[in-house]
């Protein structure tokens, strides 16, 4: 039978010799001490979809006659449909999810009620709109063009949390593909879907194949002797190259040598990793997924839900405490859910049904958010649950809609971060963009960074069309 992660830490602490004495004690189990003496933990989640994410259909149903018109499709195709839009606000709305009738669309989010907020209103017109926002999506700034992600210019949230949450991989990229545009096949590998960055010019990886992010992430739970040898054999490996940098270091100098320091740098934080992961070996094979066809599908419902169950399953064993997840791009067609068009021809109205067919990618999306709250929630941590202490945010790295505007940018927001926001049950609705009481996407942001200890007021580049109050300091809305 597993262990808790409280008891496996307990018992760890009590073993001759165990991982409490030693020098390569990771974070991983720092985090567990802490965890066991009482302190909470603070874990992200960021999905983010493409081609906007409908205000609209985020509503309750009993907000539907207040909120919601019937407004323009964009750029509609020859199978217009009208579609719904959200009704601007002057003033500041909030009410209760506790007892209200979530949107069809959100039904999977029902076991979650009490621990969900809706977040509408915001505007992110600090960053491109269009098909995509690129890093500015989670970095506040405008970057790149419709086809290219364009410059780095400083570090995402994603990025800037995974150096204030440390752990054995600080931040973790699933992704079904890495080009915006392009052609319907999923892409294979590492790939860089221009959304996240560690800093300036750092751009962060994301892995589109499950496998292989199986196989990074857990590869110490493998038991056939293939993957053992294999496992054996990369150890000895890194432990050859670090050696042979060494070794040559020491006939080499001026630039010659500040350019081995590089390489020796990164294959030694490999094989650091790598003993690290030695040291939760037993944690990881007891909790790590059972690796089954979806694994190599070329399916994109199946990759994205292999995707999911990776992200807990790293969540669950305390390897990240930092995911993003990229379920799809505009080439992307939901052949798994009956789609005849891609993700951007829906976008512009074509097919049989693109509204429809927006709707169920986005309740295939936030099923797949359900199974991930579930697992956390079925693992329990500290007085609670391991749901308490983790913030899943589904969002769109375009704002709204295809070819967004950038006005409204929703977020659906859930879990907690161990009482440090207010994600109790709420639909909140801030003013129409330039009326007072508007507040910007980098005022959540804020609001994030205060939860973990980063007091920072004010990220990413301005609005110039903005006053300073609307796109400074944290939501007090979310705020405890």
């Amino acid at each position: 039978m597993a262990l808790s992660r409280r008891q496996w830490v307990r018992q760890t602490m009590l073993l001759p010799g165990g991982l409490s004495v030693s020098p390569l004690l990771s974070s991983f189990v720092r985090n567990l001490r802490a965890e066991s003496e009482g302190a909470r933990p603070a874990r992200f989640v960021f999905v983010l979809k493409s081609s906007g994410l409908t205000p609209a259909e985020l509503v309750p149903t009993e907000l539907e006659d207040k909120l919601v018109q019937v407004g323009e499709a964009n750029n509609p195709g020859p199978n217009y449909q009208q579609a719904l839009s959200l009704k601007p606000q002057e003033k500041l709305l909030e009410h209760s999810l506790r007892e209200a009738t979530l949107h069809p669309a959100m039904k999977a989010l029902e076991p979650f009620r009490d621990q969900l907020a809706i977040v509408q209103g915001l505007s992110g017109k600090m960053c491109r709109g269009g098909h995509s926002s690129w890093f500015g999506a989670m970095g506040c700034y405008k970057a790149g063009g419709e086809h290219d992600s364009g410059n780095i210019l400083g570090p995402t949230m994603d990025g800037i949390l995974a150096a204030k949450l440390p752990s054995i991989f600080p931040h973790v990229g699933l992704a079904t593909r890495g080009r915006l545009m392009g052609g319907s096949s999923i892409e294979d590998g590492v790939v860089y879907p221009g959304l996240s960055a560690m800093a300036r010019n750092r751009q962060l990886p994301y892995q589109a194949t499950p496998l292989n992010a199986y196989k990074e992430l857990f590869s110490l739970a493998a038991t056939s002797a293939a993957d053992l040898e294999e496992n054996r054999l990369q150890g000895t490996l890194l432990d050859f190259m670090v050696d042979d940098i060494k070794s040559l270091e020491k006939r080499l100098g001026g630039a010659e040598k500040e350019k081995l320091d590089i390489y020796l740098e990164g294959f030694e934080s490999l094989r650091e990793r790598r003993r690290k992961l030695k040291g939760v070996e037993s944690y990881i094979r007891a909790n790590a997924p059972e690796v089954s066809d979806k694994y190599t599908s070329r399916v994109e419902t199946d990759r994205i839900e292999a995707h999911f169950d990776i992200a807990a399953a790293t969540l669950v064993t305390g390897l990240s405490n930092v995911i993003a997840i990229r379920p799809d791009g505009l080439g992307t067609v939901y052949s798994g859910l009956g789609a005849d068009k891609g993700v951007h021809g829906l976008g512009h109205g074509e097919g049989s049904d693109p509204i429809g067919f927006r709707r169920k990618i986005r309740e295939h999306h936030i099923e797949q958010i359900a199974r991930l709250a579930a697992k956390l929630k079925a693992t329990p941590e500290g007085d609670g649950t391991m749901l308490d202490n983790t913030l899943i945010c589904y969002f769109s790295d375009a704002g709204e809609k295809h070819h967004a505007s950038s006005t409204q940018w929703p977020f659906v927001l859930l879990g907690g971060l161990a009482g440090r926001l207010r994600i109790d049950g709420r639909y909140v609705q801030y003013p129409a963009y330039q009326k007072p009481g508007h507040r910007s996407i980098a005022t959540l942001y804020n609001t994030l960074g205060y939860a973990v200890g980063i007091p920072q007021d004010s990220f990413g580049q301005l609005d110039n069309n903005l006053d300073t109050d609307s796109q400074s300091g944290p939501l007090k809305e979310l705020s405890v």
